[in-house]
């Protein structure tokens, strides 16, 4: 059940987690409970499939990475399951919300195996460590400023670590305050399996060529709206990044990231209307 075959596997795949209910926090904690008090393989085991769905959505963050999202998910599924056992219900967070950070960090590491990479940075290598005691104890991912405290360094220092450690695509949003988290992002319906699955020859060309013609548009804008475009969409050289990620990295504030953004997709949209005609 945990594992994919194949991408052609997807769609039955799909359908089989979509049969499994999303946990409320009163069921959630006492599956937790029975997980972490006596080793319950039974209540491990719903905790997982019911969190399956998560995974499924982070990995189709990190497609185009040198994995097959069969593989992807394979991956973050490994990190669910690892992440079962260090969940502490005790401390009152979801598991959906702290199991995120074990998904991103399994498929991150699988993507670094197959391109060849390991971490240099020793800063990296500490803030991996310090990460994870600050999840185990809070519950979430603590942001750069507060790493940089902990770590008592520049918050640029942080900024750049990060980007050796992290997968490019982190979640914004939280899962915390919904009885049913992520449920809406993550619908598995047919047509929805449908399209993780990969297109023909044909569509890829369409696709190929409407891309060349979108980034060839973009040399008309000014070079930092080219780059927080490029980034937020995950264009050319660039992953997919949130709006988070490049204010960070461009230090400017999210706000500042999401008005360029805005006015290059105005200047865009009027460049690709242009040449229409």
């Amino acid at each position: 059940m945990f594992r994919v075959t194949s991408d052609r596997g997807l769609k039955q795949y799909l359908e089989e987690i979509s049969q499994f209910p999303i946990l409320k926090k009163e069921e959630e904690f006492r599956l937790a409970k029975r997980v972490r008090t006596k080793n319950d393989e039974e209540a491990k085991e719903k905790l997982i499939c019911s969190n399956l769905r998560i995974v499924v959505y982070i990995a189709k963050k990190f497609r185009n990475q040198g994995l097959t999202l069969s593989e992807l998910i394979n991956s973050g599924n490994e990190g669910l399951i690892h992440a079962t056992s260090k969940f502490d219900e005790r401390k009152g967070y979801r598991f959906n919300t702290y199991s995120v950070w074990w998904v991103k960090r399994a498929i991150y590491d699988a993507i670094n195996a197959e391109r060849g990479i390991v971490q240099k940075s020793f800063l990296a290598k500490r803030i991996q460590i310090k990460t994870k005691q600050y999840i185990q104890k809070r519950g979430q991912e603590p942001t750069v400023a507060e790493l940089a405290t902990i770590l008592k360094v520049d918050e640029t220092a942080v900024s750049l670590a990060l980007r050796e450690l992290i997968p490019p695509y982190s979640l914004d949003e939280t899962f915390e305050n919904s009885e049913s988290p992520y449920i809406e992002s993550v619908m598995l319906d047919m047509e929805g399996a449908d399209n993780l699955i990969a297109p023909p020859p044909d569509e890829l060309f369409k696709k190929k060529v409407q891309k060349e013609r979108l980034m060839d548009a973009l040399h008309k804008l000014e070079p930092r709206e080219q780059e927080i475009l490029k980034r937020n969409f995950g264009l050319g050289d660039y992953e997919v990044h949130s709006l988070k990620d490049i204010s960070r990295i461009m230090n400017i504030t999210r706000e500042r990231v999401r008005q360029i953004k805005e006015n290059a997709l105005r200047k865009l949209k009027i460049v690709l209307s242009r040449r229409k005609t």
